[in-house]
């Protein structure tokens, strides 16, 4: 049996959501199945690193779904075809995530619908902010209470379009993480809370005023610049001197997303303008939101 797991790229937190927002963008990792394979594990197509079993994230979570409902792991060829880079905050380790339960549920016969596919990518991951739009597609908020994940889909206006400007660093989730105070000031949590449904009513009606007073956050953003090299100098930039509605963080980072109304490309000529002049090496993308969340088709 030959199959293929495409999973969209995901933007996580988008300001002040912190692990609980989420949305998927039309760039993809892709990863091919083939369970005829001769040999008892082949990983191509990725780093390295990655080819070593217990190091491959879509391998063990693969590995653990399908062993957690009494089945074995057959001889196994998975191909790699990634768009994300690792440790990028675009969802590269969801990817992983949702692409081995989902091919556990092939390979294994489990008939998990969406939401057992949903659960269960949750419990691996830690949370939903990057699975329940990977899975879902779109912009979501979703929460676990009792083990289970509720969620709900939110629109965006047509005319909203977004661009990841991406270093070449890794940052780490755990880096990330670790870089966040233990405690937060009741001022901080409001803050935050506040601006939530500004926000969403902001992209739902591309209203620029709401999205720039929406998308500011106290949580998490401030402490993870820290970790990506001259991080403060482009959002600055970006906030100041382009087109840009806002600007956020996405996910761990060091991905910076800039949200733009009515986008004629000159945001793309302006950053790209700045970046060329910095000491690192930034890459910037025109995204879409992504609709139908991660598919399976049989080759």
């Amino acid at each position: 049996m030959r199959f293929r797991i495409s999973v969209p790229a995901t933007s996580a937190n988008v300001g002040p959501g912190f692990d609980v927002m989420g949305m998927a963008f039309d760039i993809y990792n892709r990863f091919t199945f083939d369970t005829d394979c001769p040999e008892r594990l082949v990983i191509e197509g990725c780093l390295p690193e990655f080819t070593v079993p217990e190091n491959n994230l879509l391998y063990t979570t693969l590995a653990q779904v399908l062993n957690g409902h009494g089945h074995a792991v057959p001889n196994l060829r998975i191909v790699f075809d990634t768009d994300l880079p690792v440790s990028s905050g675009l969802g590269s380790s969801s990817t992983c995530i949702v692409a081995g339960v989902m091919a556990a549920n092939v390979i294994g016969r489990l008939s998990m619908d969406t939401e057992q596919i949903l659960r269960t990518a949750t419990r691996i991951e830690g949370h939903p902010d990057n699975v329940a739009p990977a899975i879902l597609g779109g912009f979501v908020a979703a929460i676990v209470e009792d083990g289970l994940v509720y969620w709900h889909r939110y629109p965006i206006s047509d005319r909203i379009a977004f661009y990841a400007i991406t270093p070449d660093v890794r940052v780490s989730t755990e880096a990330a993480r670790a870089a966040l105070p233990k405690t937060y000031t009741l001022t901080d949590c409001i803050y935050n809370l506040s601006r939530v449904p500004l926000l969403l009513e902001g992209l739902e009606k591309a209203d620029e005023r709401l999205i720039r007073a929406g998308c500011k956050d106290r949580i998490h953003q401030e402490y993870r610049l820290q970790l990506i090299p001259q991080g403060s100098e482009v959002m600055r930039y970006a906030t100041e001197k382009t087109d840009a509605v806002s600007v956020y963080i996405s996910g761990a980072g060091p991905t910076i997303v800039a949200v733009v109304i009515d986008d004629d490309n000159a945001f793309l000529r302006q950053i790209e303008s700045f970046t060329s002049g910095l000491d690192t090496a930034w890459t910037v993308r025109r995204l879409h939101l992504h609709h139908q969340g991660a598919k399976v088709k049989l080759l």
